[in-house]
């Protein structure tokens, strides 16, 4: 207990693997909350593929909601990892079956679910196998491949077999879940998972090119462009299945000048439409999706930089002005997390990096400063994962947003180097374009805190990209 007493007094608390857990539980039980929050984050920092399942269980005895929120995250969308670790085999039955039932649940082709199903039964057929037909009714049967199920007809058919994979064939052939008899009581779409879009291309051309990248497959597809030429510094995000683009600079003639316009991208059906023009021009700003709602805040008029924040509600004709920023800023990153919106750094009205990080409560549209980065810069990638917020630029951070606790990314390939943009798609983070002088290779890196991988993919970059013109889409196959 004595570090909890030092703790009353200097709010400072030593953290480490050998006594996060004991400081947590005595935190509990004396009731002090931020201390055991302290510890909370902890454990969330240390969270990975081979400990999520532990950890998640272990909430549930704490009332840890965050932490089991974010254990669940790295689970789901880490599937085809997880089930190959030790902590599977002794995963509860009951939450084994919560975890399938999950349309979050992000694997690269239904059969993996299947697989995981067989392989936490097989660790113990003896006492298990009596549970396989309710695990199994949570595999989506329609989105089997057709050669997976041809192996597992054709291995049901090979005679004398006798062993518990047969056996468990056998059973699925002669009692099939109901939701496998009729297609009717199985969910009509596959699993939800993210997909990244990219609008760029050189801002001279008729048209900015607009890609969709699907993680699955690692492909690129072409989609509608924007028509429209001259047009730089705009801003890009995504509200439901619609991209906006927002604002930014015009060229007519020789003239450079701030637009207050909106375009939408509708990812349904591959169209772009006109929306209501926003109540200030304004360029190198932030936009964001918040919900239902599209925020813009900051940026520049021609006058300079300017703290007004409206937002637009989806599918709603007119935009409404919201409590302007902290300090006003251009070029700086915004993150949606929960019902706050962070913006960091950026540059200020006297052209100089501003070093803080503002958040706005949405629920009740008020500002606060929370906290300094201790690597500032304008023009930086920033993005959220699992309930952290991550900035790259020059360098790697984690922020815990709620205890304001950073922590270096210590990551070769992110060291001393800036990206265009970058977006959290799956439970991984995609940053894509390495800026090199004047220009940007056309690279694509995945960072992956909870496997320790971060590497250049194979999936270069089909179009130029503008400082953060990349988002991520949640969609479902059909």
């Amino acid at each position: 207990f004595q570090a909890l007493l030092d703790f009353t007094r200097t709010a400072q608390l030593p953290l480490g693997q050998e006594n996060v857990t004991s400081l947590l539980e005595a935190a509990d039980f004396l009731q002090l909350q931020r201390a055991k929050l302290l510890c909370e984050k902890f454990l969330q920092r240390q969270l990975h593929v081979s400990n999520c399942l532990g950890l998640l269980t272990y909430c549930q005895q704490f009332a840890l909601a965050e932490l089991g929120a974010a254990a669940r995250g790295v689970a789901l969308t880490h599937w085809q990892e997880v089930m190959w670790q030790e902590e599977f085999a002794a995963l509860p039955k009951d939450t084994l079956l919560q975890l399938l039932g999950s349309d979050e649940l992000f694997a690269s082709r239904e059969d993996v679910v299947f697989d995981s199903v067989l392989r936490w039964v097989m660790e113990d057929p003896a006492t298990r196998e009596e549970d396989f037909l309710e695990l199994v009714a949570a595999v989506r049967v329609t989105f089997l491949s057709l050669s997976f199920l041809d192996a597992l007809v054709k291995r049901r058919q090979h005679p004398g077999a006798a062993d518990t994979f047969s056996r468990l064939l056998g059973k699925l052939d002669r009692c099939p879940p109901a939701s496998w008899r009729h297609t009717e009581l199985s969910p009509p779409a596959a699993r939800s998972y993210d997909t990244l879009y990219v609008l760029g291309g050189r801002h001279d051309r008729e048209q900015q090119e607009l890609f969709l990248f699907q993680p699955k497959t690692g492909t690129w597809q072409a989609c509608a462009p924007l028509q429209r030429r001259n047009l730089t510094q705009y801003a890009v995000a995504a509200v439901g299945s619609f991209l906006f683009v927002t604002g930014g600079y015009y060229r007519e003639e020789f003239v450079w000048y701030s637009v207050d316009w909106v375009l939408i991208y509708n990812c349904l059906d591959n169209s772009w439409l006109e929306g209501p023009a926003m109540k200030l021009s304004r360029h190198s700003h932030c936009a964001v999706g918040a919900g239902l709602y599209l925020y813009v805040l900051g940026g520049s008029t021609d006058e300079g930089p300017v703290p007004a924040v409206e937002r637009l509600a989806l599918l709603q004709p007119e935009w409404e002005s919201r409590s302007p920023m902290a300090q006003p800023v251009e070029r700086g990153a915004a993150v949606s997390l929960g019902t706050s919106i962070y913006v960091v750094c950026g540059l200020d009205e006297n052209g100089h990096v501003y070093e803080g990080v503002q958040r706005l409560n949405t629920e009740t549209d008020s500002w606060e400063v929370i906290s300094a980065s201790p690597l500032p810069r304008y023009d930086l990638c920033s993005t959220a994962l699992h309930g952290a917020l991550y900035t790259i630029g020059g360098g790697a951070l984690r922020l815990d947003v709620e205890t304001a606790e950073w922590t270096p990314v210590r990551e070769e390939c992110l060291a001393h180097k800036f990206f265009m943009g970058c977006s959290a798609a799956n439970g991984r983070i995609y940053l894509l374009g390495q800026r090199k002088g004047n220009g940007a290779l056309p690279v694509v890196v995945l960072f992956d805190p909870y496997t320790d991988e971060c590497q250049v993919t194979e999936d270069k970059l089909p179009c130029p990209l503008p400082i953060r013109g990349c988002v991520s889409v949640r969609r479902f196959d059909t």
